[in-house]
């Protein structure tokens, strides 16, 4: 069912947590919650889920009003059809694997002869089948909170809360419940909002990304969106972008703009580009070659020094100090930054086009109002 949430506050005495948040979220549609800690993005979930209780605005999921503060309005979390799996696996141990994900279905009185059935259905999906006569207590953390996924399943909940369900598990294991969690959202067609800190599960799980700062969405948008057009800096900084620089106008007629604090230009390729007083330039390190010898004519063409050279795996990391500019990460296959190590002389070049340049700060986001995306890169 869809979800549609107008104008939500939520207050603990003197702090706001939720700032008039409006969103809506289609049928089917997987929204993630993204956010550092104390964003609100976990007391918006729980607001839908009924575990809140919200200081203004409404809540609407399908045809159901669970939350309208005009109207005295706040249903309960069992009358809501919502489905919760938390950062904590939540098993009851003393039970089998089959008596946990059948708990659910005698809560809500099914017919005993469909509760077995229902209960073996959804362990199978999850592909626990093979261990639903085992205690809950012999599993291991992940299969646990595939448990706890599947007593959430077999209710056939109208909304899927998932609040962070996988950070307790090891990097390999966090990798492939992603696959296995976007899997069953898609072939179940749940609507479903996903709340976590870690960006690669955003991406990972999302058909869109809510971005929350200080109880306020600051952006909207598809996965790739979010992560190739972040909406302001501090955005970027978040997502994990290390070469974000403080700028100043240089010569706007031909798009250059001067770093803040070093005495560089540097060449954009955004012929809208507007300073706004507050301003840096985002440079994605993958975006950032290097290579041996004097830096050749051209724009974005820096000499530096190599600071440091890392073997990271799927890719090499290295950090170049530029000549009279700022230290600039690189990432690039390993077998091009194998051959550069610390002291060697370099240059870097950076194509204008990857240069982004944006806000500290994104307006509030407002889903009757579309929010202007800086352009791509």
């Amino acid at each position: 069912m869809d979800v549609k949430i107008k104008n939500l506050s939520l207050t603990y005495g003197d702090f706001t947590a939720v700032k008039n948040l409006s969103l809506e979220i289609d049928n089917g549609e997987s929204l993630v919650l993204l956010g550092k800690s104390g964003c609100g993005k976990t007391s918006t979930m729980r607001c839908v889920a009924g575990l809140e209780d919200p200081s203004g605005g409404s809540i609407t999921i399908g045809d159901t009003a669970v939350v309208d503060a005009d109207r005295s309005v706040n249903l309960s979390p069992n009358k809501r059809n919502v489905g919760l799996v938390f950062q904590s696996y939540a098993v009851w141990p003393h039970m089998t694997v089959l008596e946990n994900v059948s708990f659910p279905l005698r809560m809500k009185k099914a017919p005993k002869s469909q509760i077995r059935a229902k209960a073996l259905e959804t362990l199978e999906l999850v592909g626990l089948a093979h261990v639903a006569h085992k205690g809950a207590s012999m599993l291991s953390g992940g299969q646990m909170q595939r448990v706890a996924l599947a007593r959430s399943l077999a209710m056939e909940p109208a909304v899927m809360l998932l609040d962070e369900p996988l950070s307790n598990l090891d990097a390999r294991l966090r990798e492939d419940l992603r696959v296995e969690l976007r899997r069953l959202q898609v072939e179940l067609g749940l609507t479903s909002i996903y709340v976590t800190h870690d960006q690669g599960e955003a991406l990972a799980l999302a058909d869109r990304i809510a971005i929350m700062q200080d109880g306020r969405i600051s952006q909207l948008a598809t996965p790739e969106e979010t992560y190739r057009r972040p909406a302001s800096a501090s955005i970027a900084e978040f997502l994990g972008v290390s070469n974000i620089f403080k700028v100043q106008p240089a010569s706007p007629l031909d798009m250059r703009v001067r770093l803040a604090e070093h005495d560089l230009e540097v060449a954009l390729d955004t012929a809208d580009a507007m300073l706004t007083g507050d301003d840096s330039i985002c440079i994605r390190p993958e975006h950032v070659r290097v290579a041996s010898g004097p830096a050749p004519a051209g724009p974005n063409t820096w000499n530096g020094t190599v600071l440091v050279s890392v073997f990271q795996g799927a890719y090499a990391r290295c950090t170049v100090q530029v000549d009279n500019g700022p230290a600039i990460d690189v990432h690039a296959d390993v077998r091009d930054l194998a051959e550069f190590h610390q002291g060697d002389r370099v240059h870097v070049r950076l194509d204008p086009h990857h240069v982004r340049l944006l806000p500290q700060h994104a307006p509030v986001h407002d889903e009757t109002v579309p929010v202007p995306v800086p352009q791509g890169v």
